[in-house]
């Protein structure tokens, strides 16, 4: 009697056994419990012996189960081994969509997606640009594949792994006058800060940290762009509290100056997020590790 046993019919058993009931395990392999059911009934016919004792409150498996789990374990494990082998060498294909918070966005991954199409032409990158919290809910909600932001998630369905660290900056124009001063939070409590519009996480926090380090804002400016923002104190008037990721080149070149101030030293941190339900695919994966930084 030939016997037609599938990877998938032990796929199924494997995990009726790990979740000891049929309708947990169709909800972890996202299959109706019906089919899950066939496929057990399907591979009990073939090996001619019953897998499970079934009782009030599940599945258990049993002596002839019990032979059969192994088997299952490692051709499950060749399998997987088979698709390693031949997905190194196939080209990545397919579409990704990445959200991203705005200063990241705009100074990090604007920058890396043209380097990662260049290695990989087939793959299709959708970047979508928005605060850390809408950028959270789209990925909870599978709008995106992969989010990073300036927070660790709130939703319970979302993993987290440490991506980037940054650091915010009070900086100012080259050729203010404050550049040549030795820095304290009672000059800078005289100065015309340069701030974000926008109630935002980073609004709060700035003005938190600002307060915390003795500066009282009481002249201000308030723009609706970081561009503008760095253009503003860019005249050399007017001082700001700045990621160093977006003020980090207008440093080098001269354009900008970090003034530094004892009690002032507060690192960003950035997170990538994803949908814990299931492992990243190669293609998320691979663009996750080509973002981290070299």
């Amino acid at each position: 009697m030939l016997m037609r046993i599938t990877l998938k019919q032990l796929a199924i058993f494997k995990a009726i056994h790990n979740c000891g009931q049929i309708s947990r395990a169709a909800k972890e392999l996202h299959m109706s419990v019906p089919a899950v059911s066939m496929a057990l009934r399907d591979l009990e016919d073939s090996l001619g012996s019953r897998l499970f004792e079934r009782s009030s409150t599940g599945l258990t498996i049993n002596d002839n189960g019990a032979v059969i789990l192994p088997y299952a374990n490692e051709m499950l494990s060749k399998g997987k081994e088979l698709e390693h082998v031949f997905a190194q060498g196939a080209a990545i294909r397919g579409t990704i969509k990445v959200g991203c918070s705005k200063t990241a966005g705009n100074y990090v991954l604007s920058r890396k997606i043209p380097l990662f199409k260049q290695q990989h032409p087939s793959v299709d990158v959708k970047l979508v640009i928005n605060n850390s919290l809408t950028i959270e809910q789209m990925v909870a909600e599978k709008e995106l594949d992969l989010g990073f932001v300036d927070a660790k998630p709130v939703h319970k369905n979302l993993s987290h792994e440490a991506w980037l660290k940054d650091r915010l900056c009070i900086v100012t124009g080259a050729n203010n006058p404050l550049v040549s001063e030795l820095i304290s939070s009672e000059l800078l409590s005289q100065q015309l800060w340069v701030m974000d519009e926008t109630i935002s996480v980073s609004r709060l926090r700035n003005t938190q940290l600002l307060q915390s380090a003795n500066i009282t804002i009481n002249q201000e400016l308030s723009m609706n762009t970081m561009g503008a923002i760095k253009r503003a104190i860019g005249t050399g008037v007017g001082v700001s509290v700045l990621p160093l990721l977006a003020v980090e080149e207008e440093i080098i070149r001269g354009d900008l100056v970090e003034l530094p101030l004892n009690c002032w030293d507060y690192s960003r941190h950035y997170w990538s997020i994803y949908r814990s339900e299931a492992p990243l695919d190669r293609l998320t994966r691979e663009f996750l590790d080509f973002s981290l930084p070299k």
